[in-house]
């Protein structure tokens, strides 16, 4: 009868054994629970954050296209381009040459002549913004090649060659491009809804390029009267790049770039960039090329919003050159380099490249 004492302690030390384990478990199950619980919530997050990135991505997809964020190949023969300043450097100038060029069936895709050049020089310190107009028939040194007409750069060796030229004749530092082509233009003044100009002067050209019939080649006739008037993007086109028929030749042209430039940020000033900017982008592909990262996009795009009238200067080294003839035949303008290079002094003080 000894044993059964044991085995009534055993049982109980048992029960106490299993209840033990019981409350043991009880207490661990919430800390379970809670750490799943916790998992869960972090994973949704990531998810979300994924989610977040990958709509954004989307969003900017038609403007990441426009950017050309490969790294620049060096050129034989070409100079490096100037190492532009850090994004969030604000005290410190941004040049971007513009370029816009034909590129219609006329012309190889990798050698057209750039039909406009323009210097956009963004002063954050100055809070101004310098537009110098460079005229296509201008005779420089090319870097590598023979001497020509500036516009021949571009068509020689793409936007390396030309920011390189404008680097050497004019000692500006280009730290940036940005290249349209014909049909980007207007698409852009037609998304705006057209641009408002005020014509000084009338233009007729009656040699004017049918840029859009079907074979590329052939002419119209173009009449531009002279007053306000509200253009679209075909008629924005005559007028920029009409040769014929101006009054003030070449010269005349390069005024009228400058004026759309600043009728098309005069648009752009009151628009929702942020609905505006993708639907622009896919209109622009294939008619659009930089080297603008997405960074400086965005700060340049915020600073233009936020000009004024008397915050843009208009500037042209016309008043510097002279019509010639060149050894070949071909009607150019030569420059007074003295006198440009004193004029660039004016513009650009002590930012100019030695």
């Amino acid at each position: 009868m000894a044993p059964t004492p044991n085995r009534v302690g055993g049982q109980a030390g048992a029960a106490r054994l299993v209840g033990s384990m019981n409350h043991s478990g009880a207490r661990g199950a919430p800390g379970g629970l809670r750490l799943r619980r916790s998992h869960w919530i972090g994973l949704g997050i990531a998810l979300l954050c994924l989610a977040v990135i990958a709509g954004v991505l989307i969003y900017l997809s038609p403007v990441l296209a426009l950017l050309d964020s490969r790294p620049a190949v060096p050129v034989r023969g070409v100079p490096a381009p100037a190492k532009p300043p850090p994004p969030l450097a604000s005290s410190q100038r941004i040049n971007v040459l513009l370029l816009g060029s034909d590129n219609d069936q006329k012309f190889q895709q990798n050698a057209l002549l750039s039909q406009t050049m323009i210097v956009v020089s963004i002063d954050p310190r100055t809070h101004q913004v310098t537009l110098l107009s460079l005229p296509r028939d201008l005779w420089v040194d090319i870097p590598s090649h023979a001497s020509a007409k500036i516009d021949l750069a571009f068509a020689q060796g793409g936007a390396p060659l030309a920011r390189a030229t404008v680097e050497k004749a004019f000692k500006i530092p280009i730290h940036y491009y940005a290249w349209i082509g014909l049909n980007g233009l207007v698409r852009v003044v037609d998304r705006l809804g057209g641009v408002d100009v005020d014509i000084l002067h009338p233009v007729l050209d009656d040699n004017y390029p049918n840029d859009f019939s079907d074979s590329g080649y052939g002419t119209e006739r173009v009449y531009l009267a002279a007053g306000p008037q509200h253009l679209d993007g075909r008629r924005t086109l005559q007028y920029v790049r009409s040769r014929h028929g101006d009054l003030l030749s070449d010269f005349g042209r390069s005024i009228r770039q400058q004026q759309v430039l600043l009728a098309l940020e005069q648009r752009m000033a009151g628009m929702d960039l942020v609905t505006a900017i993708p639907t622009l982008a896919k209109d622009l592909k294939g008619h659009v090329k930089t080297d603008l990262d997405l960074v400086r996009l965005t700060q340049l795009a915020l600073f233009m919003r936020g000009l004024h009238g008397g915050d843009v200067r208009q500037a042209f080294v016309t008043p510097y050159v002279h019509d010639a003839t060149s050894a070949d035949g071909q009607q150019i303008l030569v420059a007074n380099w003295p006198a440009v290079h004193a004029y660039m002094r004016q513009l650009f003080g002590s930012d100019l490249l030695p």
